[in-house]
C-alpha cells in the first residue's frame, strides 16, 4: 500500500517537474484536425498514455488466454489422474498380476507349474 502511494506521489511530482521544463507550444497537425498552439508535453503525455494501454490491453488479453490455458491443463490433468487411479484400483483388485486376466511367466496357472 505505502510503496504504491510513494510511486504514485514519485511520478506526479515528475511528470509536474517535465510539465513545467517542456512548456514550448508547437502546431499539431492529426489527420484532418489542426490545432495551432499545443503544449509539447501534453503532447508528449497523451503519446506515453497511448502507449501504455495498448500495452495494457495487449497484456490483459494474454493473462486472460494463459489463465484459460492453465484452466484446461488442470481439467486435463484431474481426468487423467482419476483415470490412473481407477486403473491402479482395477490392477489391484485383479487377481492377476497381468492385464485381461492372462498369468504372467512364473506365476501358478502358468504351464511351468502344471505337472
Amino acid at each position: 500500500m505505502q510503496r504504491g502511494l510513494i510511486t504514485g506521489i514519485t511520478l506526479g511530482v515528475a511528470m509536474v517537474i517535465f510539465t513545467i521544463q517542456n512548456s514550448v507550444t508547437v502546431p499539431l497537425k492529426l489527420l484532418w484536425m489542426k490545432f495551432s498552439e499545443v503544449p509539447l508535453a501534453l503532447i508528449l503525455m497523451i503519446a506515453i498514455l497511448i502507449g501504455v494501454s495498448i500495452t495494457a490491453i495487449f497484456s490483459f488479453i494474454d493473462n486472460q488466454r494463459l489463465k484459460n490455458r492453465i484452466k484446461r491443463l488442470q481439467i486435463k490433468l484431474k481426468a487423467f489422474e482419476n483415470q490412473t487411479a481407477e486403473e491402479e484400483a482395477s490392477y489391484d483388485s485383479s487377481p492377476t498380476n497381468s492385464e485381461n486376466g492372462m498369468t504372467v511367466e512364473g506365476e501358478p496357472g502358468h504351464k511351468f507349474f502344471d505337472y
